[in-house]
C-alpha cells in the first residue's frame, strides 16, 4: 500500500477542525476516523461548549510514511487551546486514529 500523499492529512484535520466550529457536519467525520479515533473526538466535542470561533493548523509532522501528527490552535472568544491530531494511513486514505484538546492544567507532551 501506498501511503497517501502527506498535505491531505492536514486537510482531513482542518475538516475535523470545521466541525469544531460548526462549519461541517458531525456526523461525515465519522467516516474518516477509526473507532478509537472517533472515541477520542467524541470526547473532545463533549469538552467543547458551543463552536469555536477561529481554528488553525499549526504544525505537521509525519514521524513515519504511515503517520502524522498535526497541532491545531483552537479559540472559542475567552480561550486558546492547543489540539493535536494523528492520523494514519489505510487503504482508504487518512484516518483520524487520535486527537485531544490540551489546556495549561495538563502536563505538555512532545509529538
Amino acid at each position: 500500500m501506498t501511503a497517501p500523499n502527506p498535505r491531505q492529512a492536514v486537510s482531513y484535520s482542518c475538516f475535523f477542525l470545521n466541525v469544531l466550529t460548526g462549519r461541517k457536519p458531525a456526523a461525515e467525520a465519522r467516516l474518516y476516523a477509526t473507532p478509537e479515533g472517533w472515541a477520542a473526538f467524541v470526547r473532545v466535542r463533549r469538552r467543547v461548549s458551543g463552536h469555536f470561533r477561529q481554528v488553525r493548523v499549526r504544525r505537521a509532522t509525519f514521524p513515519t510514511a504511515g503517520t502524522a501528527e498535526v497541532v491545531a490552535m483552537v479559540e472559542n472568544g475567552a480561550a486558546h487551546h492547543a489540539m493535536t491530531f494523528t492520523l494514519t494511513a489505510t487503504q482508504h486514505g487518512w484516518r483520524l486514529a487520535h486527537c485531544e484538546l490540551l489546556d495549561r492544567t495538563q502536563a505538555r507532551h512532545r509529538l
